[in-house]
Protein backbone atom coordinates (compact mmCIF):
# COMPACT_ATOMS: atom_id res chain seq x y z
CA UNK A 1 0.00 0.00 0.00
CA UNK A 2 1.22 3.44 -0.66
CA UNK A 3 0.27 6.38 1.45
CA UNK A 4 0.75 9.55 2.51
CA UNK A 5 -1.35 9.44 5.47
CA UNK A 6 -2.10 6.20 7.87
CA UNK A 7 -5.07 4.44 6.65
CA UNK A 8 -6.62 3.50 9.78
CA UNK A 9 -10.44 4.15 9.88
CA UNK A 10 -13.25 4.01 6.99
CA UNK A 11 -14.88 7.30 8.70
CA UNK A 12 -15.58 9.98 6.72
CA UNK A 13 -17.19 11.55 9.63
CA UNK A 14 -21.10 11.94 8.38
CA UNK A 15 -22.09 8.59 11.10
CA UNK A 16 -25.51 8.30 10.75
CA UNK A 17 -25.55 4.97 13.25
CA UNK A 18 -25.94 7.68 15.72
CA UNK A 19 -29.61 8.19 14.44
CA UNK A 20 -30.93 4.12 14.30
CA UNK A 21 -29.16 2.90 10.90
CA UNK A 22 -27.84 0.05 10.96
CA UNK A 23 -25.18 0.94 8.20
CA UNK A 24 -23.78 3.77 8.56
CA UNK A 25 -24.58 6.44 5.51
CA UNK A 26 -21.15 7.98 5.46
CA UNK A 27 -18.64 5.25 5.55
CA UNK A 28 -20.72 2.23 4.62
CA UNK A 29 -19.82 -0.01 7.74
CA UNK A 30 -22.45 -1.89 9.77
CA UNK A 31 -23.12 -0.53 13.38
CA UNK A 32 -21.04 -3.00 15.32
CA UNK A 33 -18.48 -2.12 13.23
CA UNK A 34 -18.35 1.67 13.97
CA UNK A 35 -19.00 1.08 18.02
CA UNK A 36 -15.91 -1.54 17.96
CA UNK A 37 -13.57 -0.34 15.69
CA UNK A 38 -10.89 0.57 17.92
CA UNK A 39 -10.89 -3.03 19.59
CA UNK A 40 -10.30 -4.42 16.21
CA UNK A 41 -7.25 -5.94 15.45
CA UNK A 42 -5.44 -5.14 11.49
CA UNK A 43 -6.73 -8.50 10.51
CA UNK A 44 -10.48 -7.91 11.80
CA UNK A 45 -9.78 -3.75 10.10
CA UNK A 46 -8.68 -5.50 7.48
CA UNK A 47 -11.26 -7.79 7.12
CA UNK A 48 -14.04 -4.61 6.80
CA UNK A 49 -12.17 -2.84 4.56
CA UNK A 50 -12.02 -5.42 2.25
CA UNK A 51 -15.87 -5.84 1.99
CA UNK A 52 -16.16 -1.95 1.46
CA UNK A 53 -13.79 -2.10 -1.50
CA UNK A 54 -15.60 -5.25 -3.22
CA UNK A 55 -18.68 -3.13 -2.80
CA UNK A 56 -16.68 -0.39 -4.91
CA UNK A 57 -15.95 -3.30 -7.61
CA UNK A 58 -19.15 -3.94 -7.88
CA UNK A 59 -20.89 -0.27 -8.42
CA UNK A 60 -18.44 1.53 -9.85
CA UNK A 61 -17.96 -0.67 -13.13
CA UNK A 62 -21.41 0.44 -13.50
CA UNK A 63 -20.78 4.00 -13.26
CA UNK A 64 -17.07 5.05 -14.05
CA UNK A 65 -15.31 4.19 -17.12
CA UNK A 66 -11.31 4.20 -16.60
CA UNK A 67 -9.21 5.30 -19.36
CA UNK A 68 -5.92 5.92 -17.73
CA UNK A 69 -5.37 4.36 -14.59
CA UNK A 70 -2.04 6.23 -13.91
CA UNK A 71 -3.07 9.35 -13.91
CA UNK A 72 -5.77 8.43 -11.39
CA UNK A 73 -2.97 7.52 -9.35
CA UNK A 74 -0.68 10.56 -10.42
CA UNK A 75 -3.37 12.49 -9.23
CA UNK A 76 -4.18 11.24 -5.80
CA UNK A 77 -0.30 11.26 -5.23
CA UNK A 78 -0.26 15.11 -6.12
CA UNK A 79 -3.55 15.75 -3.55
CA UNK A 80 -1.69 13.61 -0.72
CA UNK A 81 -5.02 11.49 -0.69
CA UNK A 82 -3.79 8.13 1.20
CA UNK A 83 -4.15 4.89 -1.64
CA UNK A 84 -3.17 1.83 -2.61
CA UNK A 85 -2.55 1.76 -6.71
CA UNK A 86 -3.24 -1.50 -6.84
CA UNK A 87 -6.64 -0.46 -5.70
CA UNK A 88 -8.28 2.00 -8.53
CA UNK A 89 -11.73 1.72 -7.60
CA UNK A 90 -10.88 3.15 -4.16
CA UNK A 91 -8.81 5.68 -5.67
CA UNK A 92 -11.76 6.84 -8.39
CA UNK A 93 -14.25 6.57 -5.37
CA UNK A 94 -11.80 9.09 -3.18
CA UNK A 95 -11.41 11.29 -6.03
CA UNK A 96 -14.94 11.52 -6.69
CA UNK A 97 -15.61 12.36 -3.10
CA UNK A 98 -12.57 14.97 -2.79
CA UNK A 99 -14.09 16.88 -5.83
CA UNK A 100 -16.90 17.46 -3.79
CA UNK A 101 -15.10 18.15 -0.77
CA UNK A 102 -12.28 20.40 -2.50
CA UNK A 103 -14.50 21.65 -5.51
CA UNK A 104 -12.24 20.83 -8.37
CA UNK A 105 -12.81 19.12 -11.49
CA UNK A 106 -12.72 15.80 -12.66
CA UNK A 107 -12.07 16.62 -16.02
CA UNK A 108 -8.83 15.00 -17.04
CA UNK A 109 -8.95 12.37 -13.96
CA UNK A 110 -8.40 9.75 -16.20
CA UNK A 111 -11.98 8.65 -15.70
CA UNK A 112 -15.79 9.77 -16.57
CA UNK A 113 -18.78 9.18 -14.48
CA UNK A 114 -20.98 8.26 -17.15
CA UNK A 115 -24.48 9.73 -17.42
CA UNK A 116 -24.00 12.66 -14.97
CA UNK A 117 -23.68 10.97 -11.79
CA UNK A 118 -23.00 12.38 -8.77
CA UNK A 119 -21.53 11.40 -4.99
CA UNK A 120 -24.87 11.04 -3.42
CA UNK A 121 -25.93 8.90 -6.56
CA UNK A 122 -22.98 6.39 -5.57
CA UNK A 123 -23.20 6.38 -1.80
CA UNK A 124 -27.12 5.55 -2.38
CA UNK A 125 -26.20 2.47 -4.49
CA UNK A 126 -23.18 1.39 -1.88
CA UNK A 127 -25.92 2.48 0.91
CA UNK A 128 -28.35 0.05 -0.61
CA UNK A 129 -25.34 -2.79 -0.96
CA UNK A 130 -24.45 -2.53 2.30
CA UNK A 131 -27.48 -2.82 4.11
CA UNK A 132 -28.55 -5.40 1.78
CA UNK A 133 -25.43 -7.57 3.33
CA UNK A 134 -26.19 -6.18 6.48
CA UNK A 135 -29.74 -8.01 6.60
CA UNK A 136 -28.74 -11.36 4.66
CA UNK A 137 -25.42 -11.78 7.23
CA UNK A 138 -26.34 -10.22 10.24
CA UNK A 139 -30.11 -10.28 10.83
CA UNK A 140 -30.58 -13.80 9.76
CA UNK A 141 -27.69 -15.26 11.57
CA UNK A 142 -29.43 -13.26 14.73
CA UNK A 143 -32.76 -14.84 14.23
CA UNK A 144 -33.96 -11.29 13.44
CA UNK A 145 -35.36 -11.99 9.88
CA UNK A 146 -37.06 -15.24 8.79
CA UNK A 147 -36.40 -16.80 6.00
CA UNK A 148 -38.96 -19.00 3.99
CA UNK A 149 -37.12 -21.34 2.14
CA UNK A 150 -40.02 -23.18 0.15
CA UNK A 151 -39.18 -25.13 -2.53
CA UNK A 152 -40.98 -24.36 -6.04
CA UNK A 153 -42.26 -26.89 -8.42
CA UNK A 154 -39.32 -28.46 -9.59
CA UNK A 155 -38.17 -29.08 -6.37
CA UNK A 156 -35.09 -25.73 -6.45
CA UNK A 157 -35.12 -23.16 -3.34
CA UNK A 158 -35.97 -19.13 -4.36
CA UNK A 159 -32.37 -17.81 -5.85
CA UNK A 160 -33.79 -14.16 -3.88
CA UNK A 161 -34.46 -13.50 -0.23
Amino acid sequence: MTTNKPLTTPCVGLCSTVFGDSVCRGCMRFVHEVIDWNRYNDDHKQLVWQRLDEHLWIILPQIVRIYDPRKIIAIVQHLHIAHDEHNIWRCVYDLIRASEKRSFSLENCGFKLKNEWQLKDINERLYLLATAYYQKDFLRAKGTINIIEEKDESGQLPLSL
